[in-house]
């Protein structure tokens, strides 16, 4: 074999083992880029979110805490407007994905790489058949957070300017809580009052050790036993009261009889009828009350007789006759 023969054939070589490497590497790129060893068998499905939340296609897939698959391609989705992903997860895991499965996108730390979380669902389901639909949510990022935080922070910086004027307006002396904290004779107002308030202590405590010693009429009410035994004695007598009031024989029970309540209704009507009677002028009584002409007539008798002694003082000799023989 020729010198260049030899040359052409080793350049042929070192050529394959070039075009080798190359594949070698490039499929190993590929598996790397999905998170697995090399030549692994892969089964896909395909999720919905609202939102990518920045969520990168080659962006892990993970399950209990454990990476298991890469996410594949994002776009809208056809049918409604949601994003929809593809990703794969290895062929072992995927029969732990249930039929009640869901994905969350989340956050992996405070730089803001996401990650797409499986939920695998209820084990008691059936496994989710490959290429299948989950439907997911995107948790709220640091960066949500932060803008939804924008007009919290507005207000507060509001209600700090408010709060600057109120001390501004208390610095200045101004309302009434500014003279609550700086007028001196409101000071000594509340010195009083407390000074009061101790001298009204100090008569209470007077009292009441008036009251312990049995001093006064309170202090006898309290502290006399008299009082108590008269008092137990009066509620004695009124507890044998009511037993007797509640006797059968007693007064209270007979006058409780139906009988004597008809006699007294009865009673009650033939008085009404007589005082009508009265009042219309029948009987004696009824004129007597009724008709003017008996007072007009015992008015003029009384006259006449008192005329009648007038004229008997007047003149005695008229009518009685005195002779000493």
């Amino acid at each position: 074999m020729t010198r260049q023969t030899q040359l052409r054939w080793s350049q042929v070589k070192v050529g394959l083992l070039i075009v080798t490497a190359l594949t070698t590497l490039a499929v190993m790129i590929m598996n790397l880029e999905e998170g697995m060893g090399l030549f692994r068998n892969l089964t896909r499905f395909r999720a919905t979110v609202p939102h990518t939340q920045g969520l990168k296609v080659g962006g892990p897939v993970r399950m209990n805490g454990v990476d298991v698959g890469n996410v594949r391609q994002i776009a809208i989705a056809q049918d409604q407007p949601m994003v929809e992903i593809i990703f794969t997860v290895q062929k072992s895991v995927a029969m732990h994905i249930r039929e009640d499965a869901s994905v969350r996108i989340r956050p992996m730390g405070l730089l803001g790489d996401k990650f797409l979380e499986i939920l695998p669902g209820t084990p008691s389901k059936p496994p989710l058949a490959p290429g299948s639909l989950l439907v997911g949510v995107a948790d709220t990022d640091l960066t949500g957070i932060a803008s939804g935080a924008t007009a919290t922070i507005d207000r507060l910086d509001l209600a700090l300017q408010d709060l600057q004027h109120i001390l501004v307006a208390l610095s200045a002396g101004k309302g009434t809580v500014s003279k609550l904290l700086s007028d001196p004779s409101l000071y000594n107002q509340s010195q009083r009052v407390l000074q009061n308030l101790e001298v009204a202590s100090d008569k209470s405590i007077a009292v009441l050790n008036k009251i312990e010693r049995g001093e006064g009429t309170v202090g006898r009410l309290v502290s006399d036993t008299e009082l108590y035994n008269r008092a137990n004695q009066a509620v004695r007598e009124l507890t044998e009261l009511a037993a007797k009031l509640n006797n059968q024989d007693g007064t209270l029970v007979k006058l409780s009889d139906p009988a004597l309540y008809k006699r007294l209704e009865t009673l009650t009507k033939r008085s009404e009828q007589l005082l009508s009677k009265v009042e219309n002028g029948e009987g004696t009584v009824g004129k007597l009350i009724t008709r003017d002409e008996l007072y007009v007539r015992a008015d003029k008798l009384l006259t006449q007789m008192e005329e009648f002694l007038a004229d008997v003082k007047k003149n005695p000799t008229k009518y009685f006759k005195f002779s000493v023989f």
